[in-house]
């Protein structure tokens, strides 16, 4: 299988366990490009709180009430415009959960290399093909050179198949080939090993996978099973497919699992190399169908294509989730929810991609290298700790394609493309918002110190160009210097000064879509981008949580970037990046500042209020020109301080935009393009 290129600057600087971290204290994480989260809790992801994993029989209502509620619909637009989030089974059956059997019950079916024999009623064997066709429960052992098992009930019927120490190869088809039946249940015995493979061309045109499935299809109890699917996908089913427990290594030459209804993953220790996706739902004619939902157990993804990619709605509620996908981590084409757990993503496009929104409630998120971060037309971060380490934007809201022909290619991959040198780590904090560990903030793979970017906004690979204020200070330097200019700033809360921008020439910001939206009520969000940290093609709200943010040290591009407005109403907000895209708040009823303040890769920076409080601490990975700052308790007036290794900083906090630095012009468009270019804005005279 042909592995995706990973830029070496977003390597794992050596040492993976570089990158580990502990939720702790407070739940701060202790923010890296790509540190990890030791600690993660269990959320429902629909509307209402679903807590644990249910066992009533909201499930079994749902099926009865199939008929009723299967509306399927022309086109996806009319499924986005019908889907509810909360209408969706979310919980898993009681027989889903439950993996035992009652052995002296159950027909044995017994393989022996080309040949099977059974003892009991409801199959028959022919052959190398075992045909199943009552419903019932069935225990196989032995192996099977070249063969099958078939089931061919009633549409009505379940189906347990108990695998126990079970080894099938089939060179033309399915090895278990779910034909018809109402739900079929796979029971991996205790203790027993198993294996599945099929051939690389099937004599039916119908089966896709290894283990086939017309109908519901379960995989549940404690014993392992190695599924090879060397003709398309390991694992599919036409409709729902859950997996509650099981150690499952699953390989494929496309998807490795696949449950065009839904896919459900509660429990269990689960692997997959894919050459296609990882983990696929597909339906698209259906608002209450073509989700993916984890909620808890281990799996780890290796995809060519996307990690996990749902039709409409992609939620992790818990569990621990470990992807490298050559193209999104996780995908849906319409809308996905973050509501707990561990998740750790390397991906060649987004760690997170939605078409319409991305809700973050709880659980971590770490994308340790991506292009772009999250990105969604809403973007709504409600809590949880997220850590975004990108090649181009780490938090992006862009207008949604919901056109029928929007769906990504099974074939379509893509690579990481080398785009500049990311940094070791996006933030870092103590229990509170204290001080980082800056000793490996710019080192590279081989524990040597990086040169920071050049770029326009730096000199020497050291500190911004100075920008001079009204009184003639100059930031960065030992003492206090006042940036605060008095100026204006233009609609999108930039403040222009006379001269030249670092950038050169350029027009105005973009068209600003009322749909587009990145809001922050809570949580931590620590990003690191070489493109534009927080990137609205609308509108930009905070009203609570921590945002940090290392943002790009080239002027095209902005730590802090959107065509529309800017609001804040509480939170923490500290922001360092280039001066030549750089933007303030519009307004807020809580006080921030655009601080004149330069430095470079590892230089701490920490922001304090009139009182000498400290808003928040960040250590720069790259050059920085200016720091966007905002905290609880800041009020219109009031003095903010940042100190760049010692070296202070003053400016006047406001609530209307109206203090800050030049930003050497208006500008380009914010909210550009994924290449991060803009047009350039004309300045003045230097």
């Amino acid at each position: 299988m042909t592995r995706k290129t990973i830029d070496p600057r977003c390597e794992e600087g050596s040492d993976r366990t570089d990158f580990v971290g502990m939720l702790r204290g407070a739940g701060l994480l202790l923010a890296g490009c790509a540190a990890a989260v030791l600690l993660f809790s269990v959320a429902g992801c629909s509307a209402t709180d679903a807590g644990e994993p249910s066992i009533a029989s909201t499930a079994e209502v749902l099926e009865e009430n199939a008929s009723e509620k299967g509306v399927e619909y022309a086109s996806f637009e009319e499924v986005a415009a019908a889907f509810d989030a909360s209408a969706l089974n979310l919980e898993y059956s009681k027989r889903d959960m439950d993996a035992s059997f009652d052995e002296s019950s159950a027909t044995k079916i017994t393989l022996s290399g080309d040949s099977a024999s059974v003892s009991g009623s409801g199959a028959a064997a022919e052959g190398s093909t075992v045909t199943i066709s009552t419903a019932g429960t069935y225990i196989v052992s032995g192996n099977l050179t070249d063969g099958s098992i078939t089931v061919t009930t009633s549409e009505n019927d379940k189906v347990q198949i108990v695998l126990n120490s079970v080894k099938i190869a089939s060179s033309s088809g399915p090895a278990i080939d779910i034909q018809s039946a109402d739900t079929c249940f796979i029971t991996l015995a205790e203790g027993t090993q198993n294996s599945l493979s099929d051939g690389s061309a099937f004599t039916s045109e119908n089966a896709n996978a290894c283990i086939y499935a017309t109908c519901d299809l379960t995989i549940n109890g404690s014993g392992s099973l190695d599924v090879s699917g060397n003709y398309r996908h390991g694992v599919f089913s036409k409709d729902d497919l859950v997996v509650y427990g099981g150690s499952i290594n699953v390989s494929a030459v496309e998807d490795g699992l696949n449950g065009k209804d839904s896919v459900k993953i509660g429990a269990g220790d689960i692997s997959i190399d894919s050459g296609a996706d990882g983990v696929k739902s597909s339906k698209s004619t259906n608002p209450e169908k073509g989700f993916v939902y984890v909620s808890g157990g281990s799996l780890s993804i290796d995809a060519e294509d996307d990690g996990i990619q749902a039709k409409t709605y992609l939620c992790i509620a818990g569990g621990s989730i470990e992807i490298d996908a050559a193209d999104d981590a996780l995908h849906s084409d319409l809308e996905g929810a973050l509501n707990g757990g561990l998740t750790s993503v390397r991906s060649g496009d987004d760690a997170f991609h939605c078409e319409t929104k991305l809700e973050v409630n709880d659980g971590s998120f770490v994308a340790e290298a991506c292009n772009e971060g999250y990105e969604a037309e809403q973007v709504v971060v409600n809590g949880g700790d997220t850590n975004i380490c990108a090649l181009d934007d780490a938090m992006n809201a862009s207008a949604a394609d919901l056109s029928d022909d929007s769906e990504s290619s099974d074939a379509d991959t893509s690579t990481i493309a080398p785009s500049g040198e990311p940094g070791a780590n996006a933030a870092q904090l103590d229990g509170s918002i204290g001080v980082p560990d800056a000793s490996s903030a710019n080192a590279d793979s081989n524990g040597q110190q990086n040169t920071a970017p050049q770029g326009a906004g730096q000199q020497d690979g050291a500190t911004s160009p100075e920008l001079p204020s009204d009184d003639g200070a100059q930031g960065g330097q030992a003492g206090e210097a006042s940036s605060d200019l008095g100026q204006a700033p233009d609609a999108q809360g930039r403040m222009e000064r006379g001269g030249q921008a670092p950038g050169g020439q350029g027009g105005a910001p973009g068209a600003s879509d009322s749909n587009c939206l990145i809001q922050i009520n809570g949580g931590t969000v620590a990003l690191d981008s070489q493109g534009d940290g927080v990137d609205s093609n609308g509108n930009v709200e905070i009203t609570g949580g921590t945002l940090l943010v290392n943002g790009p040290s080239s002027d095209g591009d902005g730590a802090f970037d959107y065509d529309g407005e800017a609001t804040i109403s509480g939170g923490t907000v500290l922001v360092a990046g280039a001066v030549g895209m750089a933007q303030s708040f519009t307004s807020g009823t809580q006080a921030f500042a655009l601080v004149q303040a330069s430095g470079s890769a590892g230089n701490v920076i920490e922001a304090t209020d009139a009182d000498g409080n400290v808003i928040a601490t960040l250590t720069a990975t790259k050059a920085f020109g200016c720091v966007l700052v905002s905290g609880a308790g800041v009020s219109d007036g009031d003095t903010i301080t940042v100190s760049v290794d010692g070296a202070a900083t003053t400016a006047t906090a406001s609530t209307t935009g109206t203090s800050g630095i030049a930003t050497g012009g208006p500008g380009g468009m914010g909210g550009g393009p994924a290449t991060g270019n803009r047009p350039e804005g004309q300045g003045g005279p230097a």
